[in-house]
C-alpha cells in the first residue's frame, strides 16, 4: 500500500505534471474574475434580468466572461511557458514565457474565410487577412487549448535547449542585463519560431489545414468525448475521493491528470453562458460544489448521533468548515484515511450525487446549468441556485442534503459505536489502573 502511495506521490511531483498543475493553477485567477461576472450576469432574479437585458448591461457584463474563455488558449500557453523557465531554474521566466505564446501563435491562423452575398443573391468568398476578432476565436479559445498547452510547453522547452548549447549572441559584462537579455534570445527564440514555422507548413500539406485542426481532431476532440462527458466526471469524482482512503491527496493527482479537460471544459461552459446557450458540459459546470459535498452531511450526523467523545468534538471544528465545503478536518480528524467503514459513502456519494443531480435535470424538475462559476466555498444549495440561476437549484441542494443525510446515519452509527466502545474500554482500564 505505501508503494502504491509513493507511486502515485512520484508521478504527481514530477517535473512536467508539476508544470501542468502549476501552470493551469496560475490563470485560474482569471476564471475566478470571469465567474464573477457569469454571476452577475444569471443572477436568479426576474426584475434584475430584465433590467440588465434592457438597459445592454448584460452586453457589457459578457464582454470579461468573454476575454477570460474565448482567449483562454493565450492565457495558457504564457502561463506552461513561465511554468517551464521556473521549473528549469532559467534566470529569466518571462522569457519562456513569450517564447511559449509566441510558438502557439505561429501556429495559429490569422486569416478567415468570409461570404458575402449580394442583393441579387450571389455569392463570393472573401479572405479577411487580419481575422483575430472573429476567424480565430474559436482557435485561441477552448478548442485551442490543448495546442496551446503542447506549444507552450515544448516551445518554452526548446528554447531553453538552444539556450543550454549556448547558441545566442554573447555580450561583455559590461552591458546592461536587460539589453544583453534581449540580445539573448533572439537566436534561441528564432529558431524555435522557425521549428513551429515549419511544423506550420508541414500541417498546411495535409488534410487538416492547421494544427488547431490537428490536435483537436486526433486528441482533443476524442479525449473531451471520453472524459469531458459523463463517464468522465464520474471517474474524476470517484477517483479523487478514492485516492484520499490510502493517504494520498487525490484533488491534487484527480486534477493533475484531468487539468487540461477541466480547461477545455470550462471555457467552452464560459463561452455557452456568455453566448446565453446550452452549456455542453452541464456535469463539470455542478462539478465544483459536488467534489466535497458530502462533509456537511456527515458533519450533520456527528453533530446529531454522535455519542464517543472524539466525534463529538471533532463536528464542533468539521461543522462551520464543511458548510463551506472545506473537507479537511472531516479527513485527517476522523480519519478518513484507511477508514472500511466511513470510506464507502465517501467515495460512493460523490458519484451518485452527479447521477441524481443529472437526473433531475433530465427529467426538467430542476433547471439546467448555466454555466456560472461559483466558488468552491460557497455553500452547496445557494452555489446551486447560483449555477442554475433558478429556485429549484436551491431547493435540490436542499434534497440532495437530506439524502446524503439519510445514506450516511448507519455508516456513521457503525464508527461511533466501535470509537465509543474504545473510549469505555479506555475508560474503563483507566478506573482500574486508579484502583489498584
Amino acid at each position: 500500500m505505501n508503494n502504491f502511495a509513493q507511486k502515485i506521490a512520484k508521478f504527481t511531483n514530477s517535473r512536467y505534471m508539476r508544470i501542468l498543475t502549476n501552470g493551469f493553477m496560475g490563470i485560474a485567477a482569471l476564471s475566478i474574475c470571469g465567474s464573477i461576472f457569469s454571476l452577475l450576469m444569471s443572477l436568479p432574479i426576474p426584475a434584475y434580468q430584465t433590467f440588465i437585458t434592457n438597459t445592454g448591461i448584460r452586453t457589457l457584463l459578457g464582454i470579461p466572461v468573454a476575454v477570460c474563455s474565448d482567449v483562454m488558449s493565450v492565457f495558457v500557453a504564457l502561463s506552461m511557458g513561465y511554468q517551464v523557465g521556473k521549473e528549469f531554474n532559467t534566470k529569466n521566466p518571462f522569457a519562456t514565457a513569450m517564447v511559449g505564446l509566441g510558438s502557439f501563435l505561429v501556429l495559429t491562423p490569422f486569416e478567415a474565410q468570409n461570404v458575402v452575398v449580394d442583393a441579387s443573391g450571389n455569392y463570393s468568398v472573401e479572405i479577411i487577412a487580419d481575422a483575430l476578432g472573429t476567424g480565430t476565436r474559436g482557435a485561441l479559445g477552448a478548442s485551442g487549448i490543448f495546442l496551446a498547452l503542447l506549444a507552450g510547453i515544448l516551445g518554452s522547452r526548446l528554447y531553453l535547449y538552444f539556450i543550454s548549447k549556448n547558441w545566442k549572441i554573447n555580450l561583455p559584462d559590461s552591458v546592461p542585463e536587460n539589453v544583453s537579455g534581449m540580445f539573448e534570445m533572439m537566436i534561441p527564440g528564432g529558431l524555435t519560431f522557425l521549428v513551429f514555422l515549419l511544423f506550420r507548413w508541414a500541417v498546411s500539406l495535409t488534410p487538416f489545414a492547421t494544427a488547431q485542426k490537428l490536435i483537436y481532431g486526433i486528441l482533443q476532440a476524442p479525449l473531451m468525448k471520453v472524459g469531458g462527458g459523463f463517464a468522465g466526471a464520474l471517474v474524476f469524482l470517484t477517483v479523487e475521493k478514492l485516492l484520499w482512503c490510502f493517504g494520498v491527496h487525490g484533488g491534487m493527482v484527480a486534477y493533475s491528470a484531468m487539468a487540461s479537460v477541466i480547461a477545455v471544459a470550462n471555457a467552452a461552459n464560459a463561452s455557452a453562458q456568455a453566448a446565453a446557450t446550452a452549456v455542453p458540459y452541464p456535469e463539470w459546470a455542478m462539478l465544483n460544489q459536488l467534489m466535497d459535498f458530502p462533509v456537511l452531511p456527515l458533519a450533520i450526523c456527528m453533530l446529531i448521533f454522535a455519542k464517543s467523545d472524539q466525534y463529538k468534538a471533532l463536528s464542533k471544528i468539521s461543522l462551520p468548515t464543511s458548510i463551506f465545503n472545506i473537507s479537511e478536518p472531516q479527513v485527517f480528524g476522523v480519519p478518513m484515511i484507511m477508514n472500511p467503514i466511513l470510506d464507502i459513502p465517501f467515495v460512493l456519494l460523490q458519484p451518485v450525487n452527479l447521477l441524481l443531480t443529472m437526473g433531475v435535470m433530465k427529467l426538467g424538475l430542476v433547471a439546467a446549468p448555466t454555466g456560472a462559476q461559483v466558488a468552491t466555498v460557497m455553500p452547496t444549495p445557494i452555489a446551486f441556485a447560483l449555477e442554475t440561476g433558478h429556485v429549484s437549484g436551491f431547493i435540490w441542494g436542499i434534497v440532495l442534503l437530506a439524502i446524503d443525510i439519510l445514506v450516511w446515519i448507519p455508516f456513521f452509527k457503525a464508527a461511533d459505536k466501535r470509537i465509543y466502545d474504545q473510549e469505555q474500554q479506555a475508560k474503563t482500564a483507566e478506573e482500574a489502573a486508579k484502583g489498584e
